[in-house]
C-alpha cells in the first residue's frame, strides 16, 4: 500500500489530495481546499491538513511554480527557491510552504515543469521559460492515467492535448508516447481569462518597465470591464450570452485562442489522436464549454478521471506523480514521463541582457 499526497498552487486555490493504492485500485482519501491568500497568510495550513489524515505519508509532492530538477525538498537551494518563482530575495509564499513541509520531515519531492523534461526537444526551449508549469506536468499525469483507464492501454501508448484553462492562466500540453514532448504556458499562451497571455513586443515598448503584475494581469476580465477590473467570469459569460458588445468581443478571442493554440500543438508534433482534455475553471462553464465544442469541432473533449472527487486536476496529477515516485501503481506512468531524467535551469536558452541579469543577481 502507498499512502501519497499532492498539492496544487492555483492563482485563486490550493488543493489538497491523498491517493490509497491499497488493493492495486486507487482511491482519494482526503481532498481538501483553500484560498491561496489564506495559505499565503498561513502556509502551516497545508501541513495541519496533511496530518490530519493520522497515518504515515508515504510520498508527498508539492507545487514548485517553474520548477527544477526532481529533487527531495531538503535537497533545495536559494537558487532553486529563485527559479521556481523567479522572484529575486526569497521568501515567496512557496518557499514558505515548502519550508514548514521540510520542518516536518515527510519523504516529499518538488517535481520539474515542462522546460526541464529531456522528452521537449531543445529548440522549443529557445526564449522560452514558461512552457508549462510543474503543476501542468501534473495534469498531464492525470490525462496519461485517464487515458490508460478509458481505453484499457499501457502509458507508452498514449497521445493527447491537454488544455488547462484556469481563473488566471491558460496552459497547453502535447502527449505523445505517454510524455510529454511539447508545452505553452500561460505567459506564452494567447488571452487567458485574468492574463493578458503572450505580449505583442511594441506593445511592450510602448508600456516602458514592464512587470510581473503586468503579465500577470490584463486579460478578457480587464479587457471586458474596461480596465476596471470589477467583473467574474461567470459574468462575463452572462454578458456574452446576453450579446453585449465588449464582452462578446472578448469572449471570442478568448476562445479563438484557445483553437489556436491548440492547434499549434498538433501541428508541430503531429498528434494524430483527436482526443482534446479540457480542465480548469473556465470549461465548466457552459457557455465557454459551448464555445469551446463549437469551434473545436474535429476534437473529442473530454474531462479527466478525478477518481469521483471535485479535486483539481493537478492536485490529483501530484498525487499520482508522489505514488508512482516510490513504487505504487502508478509507477509505469512515472517512469514513462522521466521526470528522473530532467536537468538544466529554466532560464537556459534564454537571452537576457547583462542589465537584466544583473536586476536579478544572476553571474554572466
Amino acid at each position: 500500500m502507498v499512502l501519497s499526497v499532492g498539492v496544487d498552487q492555483g492563482s485563486v486555490s490550493y488543493d489538497i489530495v491523498a491517493i490509497d493504492d491499497s488493493n492495486g485500485e486507487p482511491k482519494i482519501v482526503l481532498e481538501k481546499s483553500f484560498s491561496t491568500k489564506f495559505v499565503k497568510e498561513r502556509p502551516s495550513v497545508v501541513v495541519d491538513t496533511i496530518f490530519s489524515l493520522g497515518v504515515k505519508i508515504d510520498s508527498l509532492v508539492l507545487p514548485s511554480g517553474f520548477g527544477t530538477r526532481l529533487k527531495h525538498i531538503w535537497e533545495l537551494t536559494s537558487e532553486d527557491f529563485f527559479e521556481m518563482s523567479l522572484k529575486p530575495g526569497g521568501g515567496s509564499s512557496l518557499e514558505r510552504v515548502i519550508q514548514a513541509v521540510k520542518n516536518t520531515g515527510v519523504n516529499a519531492y518538488v517535481i520539474p515543469a515542462v522546460k526541464h523534461l529531456p522528452t521537449v526537444p531543445a529548440h522549443r526551449k529557445l526564449n522560452r521559460v514558461d512552457l508549462g508549469t510543474s503543476d501542468k506536468v501534473c495534469a498531464a499525469a492525470l490525462g496519461v492515467y485517464t487515458q490508460m483507464k478509458n481505453k484499457n492501454i499501457t502509458p507508452e501508448e498514449t497521445e493527447f492535448v491537454l488544455a488547462e484553462l484556469g481563473s488566471s492562466f491558460n496552459a497547453f500540453i502535447g502527449v505523445k508516447n505517454g510524455k510529454i514532448v511539447d508545452g505553452v504556458g500561460g505567459t506564452n499562451s494567447w488571452l487567458g481569462i485574468g492574463s493578458r497571455g503572450c505580449v505583442d513586443g511594441e506593445v511592450a515598448a510602448l508600456m516602458g518597465e514592464f512587470s510581473k503584475d503586468d503579465a500577470y494581469s490584463g486579460g478578457a476580465l480587464y479587457l471586458a470591464s474596461a480596465g476596471n477590473g470589477n467583473m467574474s467570469v461567470e459574468e462575463l459569460a452572462v454578458y456574452a450570452e446576453q450579446g453585449h458588445e465588449r464582452a462578446r468581443l472578448v469572449c471570442e478571442a478568448y476562445v479563438e485562442g484557445v483553437v489556436k493554440d491548440v492547434s499549434a500543438i498538433i501541428a508541430a508534433n503531429g498528434i494524430s489522436s483527436t482526443e482534446l482534455f479540457l480542465s480548469g475553471r473556465i470549461p465548466r462553464i457552459s457557455y465557454f464549454n459551448e464555445a469551446l465544442r463549437s469551434k473545436l469541432r474535429g476534437y473529442t473533449l473530454l474531462g479527466m478521471d478525478r477518481m469521483g472527487s471535485v479535486a483539481k486536476e493537478g492536485a490529483i496529477g501530484a498525487a499520482i506523480i508522489a505514488n508512482g515516485l516510490v513504487g505504487g501503481v502508478f509507477k509505469p506512468i512515472v517512469d514513462n514521463l522521466s521526470l528522473d531524467k530532467a536537468a538544466g535551469h529554466v532560464l537556459d536558452y534564454v537571452h537576457l541582457p547583462p542589465k537584466a541579469r544583473s536586476r536579478v543577481g544572476l553571474r554572466d
